[in-house]
């Protein structure tokens, strides 16, 4: 699926969903490539950029909406500092203690406060991590300038014994960094099952939000079924909502993660949660087209009747699309609506196919996000970012669930050379949409600029 996905935005309409896209390719600049068109998704990056003979310090790649690693070094000279860094990012002891003699290590840090203990936990060097903690002095809790420790380092990469040798150290497992996140986010983003299980043996708090959610979210979104297991069995809580709309049986629903859905079922989860934009999963699940999801749902108990941040029911939406399995399948379940001629899986599909009808009911909420749409189109043309943006959130605010406002703000804050922002909206826009091309594509101009920069 991509970011042009139907959407219906109100009762019958069948409109697509209105996108921006292709609309930035004629605005050059002399950072950033001027074309914009989709591309498929780059690989998951490594935790670290390996060094070369020649090159600079490279610290490890920037973690997921977190200002966390820059994904390469400022240009260093070859001062002790300089090599030690080095030499703990390339898991190199011998260098590492030969700079040791030369400079006081505890004093040896990058343009982001990053220490030797950083990298040498990035790269799982659990040798380099003893030497730099009990013989040079390093603090097992150093941070960086966005409150970065070692440990948060040690669990995105899953490197779990360095995360207990840190533990052993007095490492407290439980520092944020200046977003919230904690080292249980970045191992359960990425995977690391054994990595979340020793942090919660730990007694570090299952459920801690930061700006994306709890590990669960994170979890689930990336479709890591034995971590949403682990998280759940020791008492995560099937339904927080994270940004007033996003709880973890909505994130199922928009990455697609079937499983998951199901773990959230049987641990609990309100099939019927929904933040005060309005969709919920079944709405979602039905938008998106998902008979499976929307089967499971039914069964759970979800309600056929919550209309979504629109006023369309379910099976106006399953209408809408054409979709008219999942109209037999949601009419014993839906309570007849007065606005429908005739009550019957025939009549509603006949309704939603009138052309007048469907005009009358999308016309109001399309022609608005249609004006706001082109009114930030026009402004970004300007280069008026700033206003831009502004109506972009507007129509966020009709739509919360449209990844490519997501992908054109992050877009914005490129051109504004802001990357962290940039990146963080591109995340966002994964999160949503994870099998769309272009969100991948944002993610990767954001972090090919953090780069440039660093």
């Amino acid at each position: 699926m991509d970011g042009r996905t139907q959407r219906t935005h109100g009762r019958g309409a069948g409109k697509s969903r209105l996108t921006l896209f292709p609309l930035f390719g004629a605005i050059s600049s002399p950072q950033l490539p001027a074309s914009d068109s989709p591309v498929s998704p780059p690989p998951n990056p490594s935790p670290l950029s390996a060094p070369t003979a020649d090159s600079s310090v490279s610290p490890p790649q920037t973690l997921h909406r977190s200002r966390l690693l820059s994904s390469a070094a400022a240009a260093m000279a070859s001062s002790p500092c300089d090599i030690a860094l080095k030499a703990a990012l390339g898991g190199q002891l011998r260098l590492l203690k030969r700079m040791a003699k030369k400079v006081d290590l505890r004093r040896a840090k990058d343009d982001k406060g990053q220490t030797a203990l950083h990298f040498a936990a990035a790269k799982g060097c659990l040798d380099s991590c003893k030497f730099l903690v009990e013989e040079s002095g390093l603090d097992v809790d150093s941070a960086t300038k966005t409150d970065v420790t070692p440990m948060f380092y040690a669990a995105f990469g899953g490197n779990v014994e360095v995360m207990r040798y840190l533990l052993d150290r007095g490492a407290d497992p439980s520092t944020a960094d200046d977003r919230g996140s904690v080292s249980l986010h970045n191992a359960a983003e990425e995977g690391h099952c054994e990595a979340v299980r020793l942090l919660l043996l730990k007694g570090v708090h299952v459920d801690p939000m930061d700006h994306r959610g709890t590990p669960l979210h994170l979890a689930v979104a990336k479709d890591h079924v034995e971590v949403v297991k682990v998280l759940l069995e020791h008492g995560a809580n099937p339904n927080r909502v994270a940004n007033h709309v996003f709880s973890p049986l909505m994130m199922a629903v928009c990455g697609k993660a079937l499983k998951c859905m199901k773990l959230l079922i049987e641990a609990g989860a309100d099939v019927n949660v929904h933040g005060y934009s309005g969709p919920t999963p079944l709405t979602e699940a039905v938008d998106d087209g998902l008979m499976d999801f929307v089967m499971i749902l039914l069964e759970a108990g979800a309600d056929a009747n919550i209309p979504n941040q629109h006023g369309a029911v379910p099976i106006e939406l399953a209408a809408a699309r054409g979709q008219r399995e999942l109209v037999e399948i949601l009419f014993p379940k839906t309570k007849p609506i007065p606005s429908q001629p005739v009550w019957s899986v025939n009549g509603i599909m006949n309704t939603a196919r009138s052309p007048r009808i469907k005009h009358q009911d999308a016309s109001s909420v399309e022609q608005r996000i249609a004006d706001l749409k082109s009114r930030g189109k026009e402004a970004f043309g300007k280069e008026d970012y700033i206003t831009a943006m502004y109506f972009y959130g507007l129509v966020m605010d009709i739509d919360p669930l449209d990844a490519t406002m997501f992908a054109n703000r992050s877009l914005c804050w490129l051109r504004m050379r802001e990357g962290d922002r940039a990146l963080e909206d591109a995340r966002q826009c994964i999160m949503m949409r994870p099998h769309w091309s272009k969100a991948w594509y944002r993610e990767g101009k954001a972090l090919s600029f953090m780069k440039t920069r660093s």
